[in-house]
């Protein structure tokens, strides 16, 4: 991916990565605490401002966030077809 990444790109990775999971967010902030990005830590989690971030380090995190996405769905498609195979079952 290209290390330029625009405003509004870093816009919808802002959105993406408030469903995260616990482990997610923990590879979120290995990518950032690697790349030496200024981070702040307190009660409610860690925060680092994404609007400044450089853009390969900004394409890191759009490359994590995608490989999530595609796990995602390959985890809603076993489901929906073992969802299937039940009902399958069920039937005969």
């Amino acid at each position: 991916m290209s290390s330029s990444v625009s405003y509004e790109q870093k816009k919808v990775l802002a959105e993406e990565l408030k469903e995260l999971t616990k482990d997610q967010y923990e590879e979120i902030y290995r990518i950032v605490k690697r790349a030496g990005i200024p981070y702040s830590e307190n009660s409610n989690g860690i925060f680092f401002d994404l609007a400044s971030m450089d853009g390969s380090v900004a394409s890191q995190l759009i490359e994590y966030m995608n490989l999530v996405k595609t796990q995602r769905n390959e985890e809603k498609q076993r489901m929906k077809d073992l969802e299937y195979y039940r009902h399958e079952k069920e039937t005969e």
